[in-house]
């Protein structure tokens, strides 16, 4: 007998629909399997044989074929289990098909019957509700992320036995409850609220330039001596991003989900990513890849903040591969067979420090030669500090300003998180009215074109441009990248124009840099 059961099938951040096609007859025992299958779920058939059994249902000596279609798709991981064996008891009589129309099934099962969870559950119930399926059944790890959607039914299952009883109509199967999680989510959010800029004392002007490239979404370049703050800096900075939007947690959950990253009983990711890697990570950790393509840290840090903490210490191809997601905003991993597209829409912060030492320019404590300091440096090409929008040289905080509490600007005022967050909100709605209609969200995403349209000069502040254009010897992208900066400044300062103190405060973050 014939049945055919839906599953899912994740490809890159997104799940395709697939029919996991089941037929047993007579013939010599056997169980054939096909449809482009990776290895794990060619093992599947041991697992579910015995988990059958486990569950109190001896199937008689029989040839079993099962293909998942299209066959052009290729179906890693374990997921298929669960729809496999449902189709197997559908073709032996013992569940009517009419009761699995309509449905999705996904999960790994184990001998003794239980599911166990799988990643890329949220795509999968986003790709069943996009094409008019009724309901989900899901691992009860997993019923919390895939309870996301109210136009679609997502049911829990803690083992085969559970679903069997389901589709016989004599047992039911559970839904997700908001409040048995509320106490994790409670504890993670007083987590989350510890660390401040009021934490960091002085250090106005690097406060400032990382306000202004939150703001904007603009690469930043932090360049001082050990111990100054600059990783305080950049890891403060989703503290002062502007709360994620439905569709950015959807997009970073679905992410999350299928890199394998999302804890269970975990519904919607709220807090933007802050991702730190080591200086020892691969190429293919860097930009996503593997055997089995998986995202990587460009794409897990989307919506967030990618930091890159003492830069001039990860290899050179790595650091020059990073130069193309920065433009596109996307990367694509390219197989012999497939090609996964993966966003890579986040923001990048760096730290380095100015020599080998650590302590140029302060020749009492720097011993380094001007060579040694330029070959240092030197590790960071052109081509990619020109992606940095900010660069800024973090000092050493002096005695005086230790002593101070929290951040104070030039009025004496205390300056938190939250004050800096809401002017850069205010900053993104001026933007997000600005750009309506332009496929653009930020001030760092203007096209040449979109720049001449909304960065125009006046002639005071055209020759200001043309001066140092020519006496800073600047590329065309250091010149857009100027006026992307400045323009970021004049909507937190609430100016219509770019005026010639915005240009120079832009000026002075691109010359920060020691090059």
């Amino acid at each position: 007998m014939f049945s055919s059961v839906i599953s899912a099938s994740i490809y890159g951040i997104d799940a395709k629909i697939v029919s996991v096609e089941t037929d047993v007859g007579n013939g010599l025992p056997s169980f054939d399997m096909s449809g482009y299958l990776g290895t794990e779920v060619k093992e599947a058939r041991d697992r579910i044989k015995v988990a059958i059994k486990n569950t109190g249902i001896e199937l008689i000596p029989q040839k079993i074929v099962i293909n998942i279609s299209p066959a052009d798709i290729r179906k890693e991981g374990t997921g298929f289990d669960l729809p496999m064996a449902i189709g197997i008891l559908v073709s032996n009589g013992y569940i009517s098909e009419d009761f699995i129309k309509d449905t999705l099934l996904i999960g790994e099962l184990s001998l003794d019957g239980r599911i166990n969870p799988v990643n890329g559950i949220l795509s999968c119930v986003c790709s069943a509700r996009d094409k008019g399926l009724k309901r989900c059944i899901v691992p009860i790890d997993n019923l919390r992320e895939g309870s996301i959607f109210d136009d679609i039914e997502v049911l829990g299952a803690k083992d085969l036995g559970s679903v069997i009883d389901y589709f016989k109509g004599v047992g039911d199967l559970l839904r997700y409850r908001e409040d048995s999680y509320t106490t994790s989510d409670s504890i993670r959010s007083q987590e989350d609220a510890q660390e401040d800029f009021s934490d960091i004392k002085g250090q106005l002007i690097a406060k400032r330039a990382t306000m202004i490239a939150v703001a904007g979404m603009h690469n930043i370049m932090y360049i001082g001596p050990p111990g100054s703050g600059k990783t305080m800096l950049a890891k403060r900075i989703p503290t002062i991003m502007p709360d994620m939007t439905r569709e950015e947690m959807l997009t970073v959950t679905k992410i999350y989900s299928v890199a394998g990253e999302l804890q269970h009983n975990t519904g919607l990711v709220q807090k933007r990513p802050f991702r730190s890697p080591h200086h020892s990570l691969t190429r293919s950790a860097m930009l996503g890849g593997g055997r089995i393509p998986k995202p990587g840290e460009v794409t897990l840090a989307g919506k967030g903040v990618l930091f890159l903490d003492e830069m001039t210490e990860f290899k050179t191809d790595i650091l020059e591969s990073l130069r193309q997601p920065l433009e596109d905003k996307e990367i694509t991993i390219v197989r012999l067979n497939s090609a996964c597209t993966y966003p890579a829409d986040f923001m990048l912060a760096a730290a380095i420090n100015p020599c080998k030492c650590g302590y140029y320019p302060d020749r009492s404590r720097c011993f380094c030669t001007e060579y040694d300091i330029r070959r240092y440096i030197g590790k960071i090409s052109n081509p990619m500090w020109d992606r940095f929008d900010v660069c800024i040289m973090v000092d050493e905080v002096p005695f005086k300003e230790l002593s101070v509490e929290g951040y104070q600007d030039t009025s004496g005022n205390c300056v938190t998180s939250r004050q800096m967050k809401e002017l850069i909100e205010n900053a993104r709605q001026i933007q997000q009215h600005r750009f309506r209609g332009d496929f653009i969200n930020f001030n760092s995403e203007m096209s040449s074109k979109d720049i001449k349209k909304y960065c125009r000069l006046g002639d005071k502040e055209y020759s200001l441009m043309e001066k140092m254009y020519h006496k800073l010897k600047l590329t065309a992208r250091s010149y857009n990248k100027i006026l992307k900066t400045a323009r970021t400044i004049a909507d937190i300062e609430g100016e219509e124009n770019i005026t010639e103190q915005h240009l120079s405060e832009a000026m002075f973050y691109r010359c920060s840099e020691i090059r």
